[in-house]
């Protein structure tokens, strides 16, 4: 999952039905964008996921605006193709990203929303397919 912001809420719904599914094996991980530390939305209900299934969910929080002074030790910046390498699986395995945010996020990552059938930026460029890439 790559997620900015106000983007989580449709991610928590999802993360509901496959968490909540005990057949469901699912490996997920998400890269989540904020802002600041602040600014992380739904923070307590992740953490409980990382928790209770730290088999199954991660979630790496990355703030691109957090104060340099401030006790954050996690990532800092923007979600780059070097995150996405290290947390999710290759494009030639059986993976599907969830891409959740706002409008540049989506011509980063993965062309326009409203282009479903049309994959292009960074996962393109990364060697996953259209088949691969749900964009919400």
């Amino acid at each position: 999952m790559l997620v900015g912001g106000t983007g989580i809420t449709p991610m928590v719904q999802a993360l509901h039905a496959l968490l909540g599914n005990e057949k469901d094996t699912s490996q997920i991980n998400m890269l989540l964008g904020n802002q600041t530390e602040d600014d992380i939305l739904c923070d307590k209900v992740l953490k409980s996921w990382t928790l209770t299934h730290g088999e199954q969910f991660d979630v790496t929080h990355v703030l691109s605006s957090e104060p340099e002074d401030s006790t954050w030790t996690g990532e800092r910046g923007f979600i780059t193709k070097e995150l996405i390498e290290k947390h999710f699986a290759s494009p030639t395995e059986d993976v599907l990203i969830f891409v959740c945010g706002p409008p540049q996020m989506y011509d980063a990552f993965c062309g326009p929303r409203d282009e479903r059938d049309k994959l292009s930026g960074i996962l393109s460029d990364m060697g996953y397919s259209v088949d691969q890439v749900y964009k919400f």
